[in-house]
């Protein structure tokens, strides 16, 4: 077994260096304490310590393994044994998984046997092997919520904080500094991540994209135009359905513009969720919303809607109009969506922010999923409203 004592790796960047130093932490911290909180089916006692990692393995290798086989952590306690293998933002591979276990039951003796895969997926990613699945997300906002840390535990979940595993907690009341600025993105994204999780049969889109909307204007722009600002006036996070694949289906988020966002305003601690229809990206869009128009108008107010139209995107524009009224929102979408005065509509509605944080991540998740049903037809976009779908 491996020594509470071992070396303490030095956290420097890339995943195996994250994993490392986790590894040390974890060995250095109560470990019980620290694999009862970020486990809900298994439960250690007090002889738990960490039994091997990437730099030194357990001492016995499978002989039916092909492949010499090293888990990325091991733990055990007098009763089990049980391994882990993390993949950050690469795919599991089934076979390793099978030949890990292989090794842990080989070294387990007469002690339970389980073996779990780690990953950043929002949702259980699919594999074919005897282990079971845990997500970073989860496991850093276990360590981060413990009350009462030592300084160890502390560490840790300033390591999580740093790599983003969180759960959104509420918004910050706003201050005019850094710092307030700076968690408030962290809070959007942290918001958007976990209403991705509680919407059923959806999930955040991350390629082609940054969530964290960094800078998209150079500093001579900036010079130049006083009322633009480095940063953008809103944070947006897109919503797609499972299974949707840009190179065969008949939308793109990324250019057409028709998707389900999370929108929160860089200064401000308010959340609106809606259909983005690009309109002057896409002259099929333009005539779908001016063909129906007058069914979408009653979806809109059966639903207790607002739509939000504006010239240009949401990175630099001030804040666009938003409308309710049936004779308003005809005209806009008959006559001044498109290439006219409006290029960009976004269909949906505010979210409460005055309410405890799991309500806030429930009611967008609620309207993420009342959107999909709405605009879109499984995995495609809608293109008949002639009736308000259920």
């Amino acid at each position: 077994m491996v020594s509470p004592e071992r070396e303490f790796f030095r956290y420097v960047g890339n995943e195996e260096s994250f994993t490392d130093f986790f590894i040390s932490l974890l060995a250095r911290a109560d470990t019980a304490q620290i694999l009862n909180t970020i486990h809900e089916d298994i439960e250690f006692n007090e002889s738990a310590e960490v039994a091997a990692s990437q730099r030194d393995g357990l001492p016995e290798s499978a002989p039916e393994n092909e492949i010499r086989r090293t888990l990325d952590w091991v733990v055990s306690d007098n009763e089990k044994l049980v391994g882990y293998e993390s993949k950050r933002g690469s795919k599991l591979d089934s076979e390793q998984l099978r030949e890990e276990m292989r090794k842990l039951q080989h070294n387990a003796g007469e002690r339970e046997v389980y073996l779990f895969a780690v990953t950043e997926d929002l949702r259980e990613p699919i594999f074919d092997a005897n282990a079971r699945w845990m997500n970073w997300f989860d496991i850093g906002a276990s360590v981060i919520e413990i009350e009462n840390k030592s300084g160890v535990i502390e560490i840790m979940a300033d390591l999580f904080k740093d790599n983003g595993f969180e759960r959104f907690t509420g918004f910050t009341d706003y201050e005019r500094d850094e710092e307030w600025f700076l968690t408030h993105q962290n809070e959007a994204v942290n918001l958007a991540f976990d209403a991705a999780k509680y919407a059923r049969g959806l999930t955040l889109y991350t390629d082609d994209t940054d969530v964290h909307n960094r800078i998209r204007s150079d500093l001579e722009e900036v010079k130049n135009k006083s009322h633009r600002g480095l940063g953008p006036a809103y944070y947006t996070f897109s919503i797609h359905p499972e299974g949707y694949n840009k190179r065969n289906q008949n939308y793109d988020i990324t250019h057409e513009g028709w998707d389900i966002q999370i929108e929160v305003p860089a200064l401000h601690n308010e959340v609106f969720v809606g259909l983005n229809a690009y309109l002057s990206k896409d002259d099929d869009l333009r005539l779908l919303f001016e063909s129906y128009s007058e069914d979408l108008i009653k979806t809109i107010q059966k639903e207790e809607m607002v739509v939000k139209a504006s010239w240009n995107s949401l990175v630099n524009e001030a804040a666009p109009t938003t409308h309710t009224d049936q004779d308003e929102l005809l005209e806009i979408f008959e006559n001044k969506a498109g290439e006219e005065q409006y290029k960009r509509l976004r269909i949906g509605w505010e979210v409460d922010t005055h309410q405890t944080s799991d309500a806030i991540v429930k009611e967008t998740a609620k309207y993420i999923e009342r959107l999909h049903g709405i605009f879109f037809d499984g995995i495609e976009q809608r293109e008949d409203f002639t009736a308000s779908p259920e």
